[in-house]
């Protein structure tokens, strides 16, 4: 039985052409105003091709540069993947833990220069390290990070894992053919393939990250307010509509509840419009803070909200509508001129109960009206539509 044996040039011309293309790609997704971490990638994939380039040139060129350089250069690519991951969840890391191996592999290298073993056992060890670091970061959000371009990070610095525990524990078991980066061999071979697959698993993994962040982004722009981080009126008039649907379904009442900001235009007038928007981003807290995980509110536009209340009968509405007002009405915030200003607001319910007539409009007019009717008598109060 034949045994298939790597042209080690062709694998090291292939891994550097791979490193080199996954290069081009991240620079041209990668903007330097946006800190998203491409900028380290592009560099990390850039010294990988460096790497195998020294490798390559194992024998012509000095130990120091295809050992000694090239193994340092090879723990900054781990260094500048974990540096970009960091900058892509928008956090620190203790430098320490992912700077030490730039400072331990030249001296340990240089140290080892004639124990072949002891290097290739100690490399494997450090990459080890790093590659579980690495790991680590991205687990560590992975329920924060949108879409599926994460798993590719995971699948390719699962591989380098696998293959430096291998080499490590191989080479310390006294495999010899485990030795030479230049020997020919089917370890050498998956060496090689798993740098070549991992490198190109790694670049589409980060620049489908930045893509699919980008996207959820626009999305959330799209369906929220940007003033208040609340959901905006077409996003909360498609909840009314699932949930009213779903109330209908599951025979529960649904109520309504709208409120807005009293005298809004007057603290506009008075105090600036940035006054009033900090009233407006002081309501949409409390809402977030008081309402139930069920629940849904939305800015309808102006000073106007919407709040959906799956399973609450027209009692619980006007009990959480109660604590609502008087929340606002116990809070204060600065004005320009460091003067404290309370806010109060206006409340209108509707309860829809299971089988009913109204649809979702007819239902926010009943509310609208009743929100009208709590300004008549002299705001700062909840009113319940007939």
């Amino acid at each position: 039985m034949t045994i298939m044996q790597a042209h080690i040039p062709t694998m090291f011309m292939m891994v550097i052409i791979v490193s080199l293309t996954m290069t081009i790609c991240t620079a041209l997704v990668w903007r330097p105003e946006r800190k998203e971490g491409l900028g380290y990638w592009t560099l990390a994939l850039a010294l990988h091709s460096s790497v195998y380039t020294l490798y390559s040139l194992r024998g012509e060129l000095s130990d120091f540069l295809t050992i000694i350089v090239a193994n340092t250069l090879l723990a900054g690519v781990f260094v500048l993947f974990a540096e970009g991951l960091m900058q892509f969840q928008q956090r620190r890391l203790n430098r320490w833990l992912t700077y030490w191996p730039l400072l331990v592999v030249p001296l340990v290298l240089y140290a080892l220069l004639d124990q072949l073993a002891a290097r290739v056992v100690v490399m494997a060890a450090i990459v080890l390290y790093q590659a579980i670091l690495v790991l680590v970061i991205v687990f560590s959000r992975h329920r924060q990070t949108d879409g599926r371009g994460q798993y590719f990070l995971i699948t390719a610095f699962g591989m380098i894992i696998a293959t430096m525990a291998y080499r490590g524990v191989g080479t310390a078991l006294g495999m010899d053919q485990m030795l030479l980066i230049t020997s020919s061999n089917p370890i050498q071979m998956a060496t090689f393939l798993t740098a070549t697959v991992s490198m190109i698993l790694v670049g589409m993994g980060l620049i489908l990250m930045v893509k699919e962040r980008a996207d959820a982004q626009m999305l959330k722009l799209a369906m929220h307010d940007e003033l208040t981080g609340l959901p905006n009126r077409r996003y909360i008039l498609e909840v009314l509509e699932r949930l009213l649907a779903a109330s209908n379904r599951q025979q529960q009442p649904l109520s309504l509840m709208m409120l807005d900001t009293d005298h809004f235009k007057l603290i506009n007038d008075r105090h600036g419009h940035q006054v009033g928007d900090q009233s407006l981003k002081l309501l949409a807290d409390t809402l977030r803070s008081r309402l139930r995980t069920q629940d849904h509110a939305g800015r309808l536009g102006g000073e106007e909200f919407l709040v959906v209340l799956p399973n609450t009968q027209a009692s619980g509405a006007r009990e959480l509508a109660e604590q609502l007002r008087q929340s606002i009405e116990q809070s204060t915030f600065l004005t320009r001129d460091s003067r404290p200003l309370t806010l109060t607001i206006s409340i209108g319910l509707c309860c829809l109960e299971p089988g009913g007539e109204l649809d979702s409009q007819q239902a926010i007019s009943r509310a609208d009206q009743a929100l009208y009717l709590a300004k008549q008598n002299g705001r700062n109060r909840v009113e319940m539509a007939a």
